[in-house]
């Protein structure tokens, strides 16, 4: 059970604070604090009107709102259904205490009184441009950034990563489906990946965690982009690897569906097994590759596994694996390699 109590800012009141807040180059607006009380748990809910983000923290949780650029907003597809049914709301604050409260709920819209909350995974969305005063998209964001989470799955999830990061088929054939109104531990996606062409997208930044830690870090730029292309050589801003842009790379690819790649060390491999060493090149997934010969000799840098695989390093009977280098280089799988816990993909507004 909530209870909310909507407060102006007063001087005399120990609660609240005159402040001006500042981001980038745009001065941010004094407003109005709100509290919400849930059981034991008091979260402090900051907005700030028009152009500034919204705040809320908690004793567990944080969760923080960004608009989105000038002139786009986010709308329901005309004709669908709604999972979550708009409702009236006389202020942005009111439409954000309604998201807040929605574990789904990453994205909304105040659109001249109306507030349309939208659930992350199921609703079917468009990109608006309306440079309109009284439509406002907001966003969450993470750690005091402006990134937007689009995708997450974790390791030994049993999902497929490459099929429901572009959308290619559905839940059920992506995995197990262990979603429910409140919970979806294994698998994010955000339907906005479907909108990727609409939205202003500037760059686009792919995590990969391990003890909380961040192991793998690359930035890419997505102006431009696809939700195909983004993942390439030629967009990479930032990694890991001193190498990445100057040792050989064979494969860049977010799906590597039906890549088969001829070396000097697999010819052999292939006039004998082609059908087996098909399978390899099939099944791997935002796949960063160097060399290709053989299990003993394939190199590379990032690889999230399928169910089908091939080499000794991708079956210890867990899929997806989130595989890359450890060193400030490529690696040889059959050597060593380290692994991730979970695979987040971000992508920032220009």
């Amino acid at each position: 059970m909530f209870r909310l109590k909507l407060n102006s800012i007063s001087r005399d009141n120990y609660h609240y604070r005159h402040s001006v807040l500042f981001i980038n180059t745009g001065k941010r607006r004094l407003g109005s604090t709100m509290e919400i009380v849930k059981c034991q748990h008091i979260l402090k809910l900051i907005f700030i009107l028009l152009q500034c983000p919204f705040y809320m923290k908690a004793d567990c949780s944080r969760k923080q709102f960004e608009v989105l650029p000038p002139g786009y907003n986010i709308f329901m597809q005309i004709g669908v259904k709604p999972f979550y049914p708009p409702r009236n709301a006389t202020d942005r604050a009111t439409c954000f205490t309604f998201c807040a409260l929605m574990t789904f709920c990453h994205i909304w819209t105040f659109d001249n009184g109306n507030c349309h909350v939208f659930h992350s995974m199921k609703d079917k969305l468009r990109v608006e441009k309306l440079d309109s005063p009284s439509s406002t998209t907001y966003y969450e964001t993470e750690q005091d950034d402006k990134w937007l989470k689009v995708y997450f799955v974790k390791r030994g999830s049993g999902f497929h990563t490459g099929d429901s990061f572009l959308g290619i088929g559905t839940y059920e054939n992506w995995g197990p489906v262990k979603c429910t109104r409140i919970l979806c531990p294994d698998l994010f996606r955000s339907n906005l990946i479907d909108n990727w062409n609409d939205l202003p997208i500037k760059k686009v930044k792919l995590i990969a965690r391990k003890d909380n830690n961040t192991v793998v870090r690359i930035v890419f730029n997505g102006e431009g982009s696809t939700k195909e292309n983004w993942f390439s050589m030629s967009r990479v801003l930032e990694s890991p690897w001193t190498d990445l842009k100057t040792a050989p790379c064979n494969v860049f690819t977010i799906r590597n569906s039906s890549v088969l790649f001829i070396t000097s060390h697999n010819i052999l491999c292939l006039l004998t097994f082609l059908f087996v060493c098909a399978l390899l090149w099939i099944h791997r997934n935002f796949y960063i590759s160097s060399t290709h010969g053989g299990c003993p000799y394939d190199s590379g840098w990032l690889m999230v596994t399928k169910p089908i695989h091939y080499c000794s390093y991708e079956s210890n009977g867990l899929y997806p694996q989130i595989l890359h280098s450890g060193n400030p280089t490529y690696t040889r799988w059959s050597t060593g390699y380290e692994w991730a816990e979970d695979f987040s993909i971000f992508i920032s507004f220009k």
